[in-house]
């Protein structure tokens, strides 16, 4: 019994001893699996730091996917502007003369090829006509005149010079109420023209009277004109009314085809300020009326100085009605203006040449624009 007792033990001895080392191994293992992972994991980390650093060629599908992020651009082509071919308006390539009139009295510049008419009344009345190759544009300037309040009172004064042998024109200066709208109402005839229809006084011409910018019609042939004009008068009352007159003073006049005259009237104006009476006028009209000194001085400052408050007046005047008038020739002959949006220049085209225009540096000049109001320096063919 005893041995079988000890039998027993020792098998449960062996048993426990048995069940110890399996234990024990199997904790060694889990060590072991927990090295070997840490290890795995120290290995992945070191794969991710190469990765970073990698400088090895990129996979197929790589740079198929970085070409569709990031494509090359292309540059655009820059536009051709369409060649426009331009002629220079006449207004815009003038060459001047200088014409000295035979009698030594005065000279003036005036485009080349144009007429220099001029008629010495009595030295005291001295007439300068200017007009194009075309007598389509017109300078007057009257240096002292006498202008009558009436038509009956010209003709009583025509009968009385005629009486003493002294030369008589068949029109005169009338001006009823001694100014110079008045005079430019009733004197057409005198100057070719009807019809006078006042736009503007545009300032005072510095002796008493106005600068008058005014609609006119050619007596001729009915054509519609646009000028400028003024005069300074002195009225001098009679005892006998019929013999009443006035006095004159530097009368001009400016006249143009409405369609040009923003193109000419900056011509024109140069040719006014270019007339320059001579000593020898100034020294022989003295003589017939020592009285005038004055006036003869007036006379020069006339032609030197008011052309330039001409200008000043009808750049600061309101423009709306030649704007208009402009609009409206250009409808009539069938052209547009375009301007150059590089330039600023003002051109003529045939009526729609925008519309096929394909290019950027030319505009069209819209309904109302200040462009109108700018010389036309040449015509797009």
């Amino acid at each position: 019994m005893k041995k079988k007792i000890a039998l027993i033990l020792a098998l449960c001895l062996a048993l426990t001893s048995f069940s110890a080392c399996s234990s024990s191994s199997k904790k060694g293992s889990g060590r072991s699996s927990n090295d070997r992972d840490s290890k795995y994991d120290a290995d992945d980390d070191d794969d991710d730091d190469v990765d970073d650093d990698d400088d090895s060629e990129p996979t197929r599908a790589t740079r198929e996917t970085t070409e569709r992020k990031d494509p090359t651009p292309t540059p655009s082509p820059v536009p051709t502007e369409a060649p426009v071919q331009i002629k220079p308006t006449e207004n815009a390539s003038i060459n001047w003369t200088t014409y000295e009139s035979p009698d030594g009295y005065f000279k003036i510049n005036v485009p080349e090829g144009w007429t220099v008419f001029y008629h010495d009344y009595d030295v005291i009345s001295y007439e300068v006509v200017v007009y194009d190759n075309y007598a389509e544009k017109f300078f007057y300037f009257g240096t002292s005149f006498v202008s009558y309040p009436s038509e009956e009172n010209f003709e009583y004064w025509m009968d009385v010079t005629a009486s003493y042998g002294f030369e008589t024109t068949e029109y005169g200066y009338i001006s009823p109420e001694a100014t110079a709208l008045s005079l430019f109402e009733n004197s057409g005839d005198r100057f070719g023209y009807t019809d006078f229809e006042l736009i503007d006084t545009l300032g005072e011409n510095g002796y008493g009277d106005y600068f008058l910018q005014a609609n006119i019609k050619d007596m001729n042939n009915g054509r519609q004109y646009e000028g400028i004009f003024t005069s300074s008068l002195v009225d001098t009352p009679m005892y006998y009314q019929q013999m009443d007159w006035d006095l004159a003073a530097g009368t001009t006049c400016i006249m143009l085809p409405v369609e040009d005259f923003t193109d000419w009237l900056g011509v024109m104006l140069q040719i006014y300020a270019s007339l320059e009476f001579t000593d020898a006028y100034y020294t022989d009209r003295n003589i017939v009326w020592q009285q005038t000194f004055q006036t003869s001085n007036y006379i020069m400052y006339n032609a030197n100085q008011t052309s330039d408050m001409i200008m000043d007046s009808w750049e600061r005047s309101n423009h709306v009605s030649d704007i208009s008038s402009q609009e409206y020739s250009d409808a009539t002959l069938g052209r547009e203006r375009v301007y150059d949006t590089q330039t600023g220049d003002v051109y003529y085209a045939d009526n729609g040449w925008s519309d096929t225009y394909s290019g950027t540096r030319y505009e069209p000049v819209t309904s109302g624009s200040d462009y109108y109001l700018q010389p036309v320096v040449g015509t797009i063919y």
